[in-house]
């Protein structure tokens, strides 16, 4: 592994091998408008669903580790706990707040049940160089369900009542036990920058995400 993860001398790939756009490679003023819009996303959640959103996957890790997004970082991952206590509730919960994202054209890619992906604002290159994805976690029983990795392997009060983190300044919801989340995601040596290279991000198929999977 390169000493220094954020090296300008290397290849900007994602953990598939695929070509990206990091965020080290751009200006502070775009990454805090960033940061801004995920903050009114937060806000339509809430408002018009009454749901509460938090930080997961990658994202989480950085505000956790680094207080900022992960410089080699190519997207930002939230996600919300479904209210409804079925598959189908799930499913149609998700609909609504996808079709909510979708009347105004801010979804991007081919959305699927368990996530989907939002514009933020335009880079300084004028396209929509980094999206936010919108990931679907639900609780059955006593436990947690975060698609698409974390099958019932947490207590739900693991992730409720939510802590806080503050990502590039802005305060944001996180799991309760954020450093089990992350053990469970990235190993407990999560502390340790990584490149994507080093990351696995083979995730096995789990029966209890079948509903969420993409068709």
């Amino acid at each position: 592994m390169a000493s220094d993860p954020h090296s300008v001398n290397l290849a900007r790939i994602d953990h598939y091998g695929r070509p990206s756009k990091w965020f080290v490679d751009y200006p502070s003023e775009y990454l805090d408008g960033l940061v801004s819009d995920l903050k009114e996303i937060d806000l339509i959640l809430d408002l018009e669903f009454g749901l509460q959103m938090y930080l997961t996957w990658g994202t989480l890790l950085g505000a956790v580790r680094e207080g900022d997004l992960i410089g080699h970082d190519f997207d930002i991952d939230v996600a919300y706990v479904s209210r409804a206590r079925s598959e189908r509730g799930v499913l149609r919960e998700r609909r609504r707040i996808l079709e909510h994202f979708a009347r105004f054209g801010r979804v991007i890619g081919k959305p699927a049940p368990g996530r989907f992906m939002v514009t933020g604002r335009r880079a300084p290159g004028g396209a929509y160089d980094h999206g936010i994805e919108i990931w679907t976690s639900f609780v059955a029983g006593a436990d947690y369900y975060g698609y698409p990795s974390l099958p019932g392997v947490l207590p739900a009060r693991a992730i409720r009542p939510f802590g806080q983190a503050c990502l590039r300044g802005v305060p944001f919801r996180v799991p309760r036990q954020t450093s089990v989340f992350l053990d469970l995601t990235y190993g407990k040596d999560w502390h340790v920058p990584r490149l994507p290279s080093d990351h696995d991000a083979r995730v096995p198929r789990y029966t209890c995400f079948e509903f969420l999977y993409p068709s």
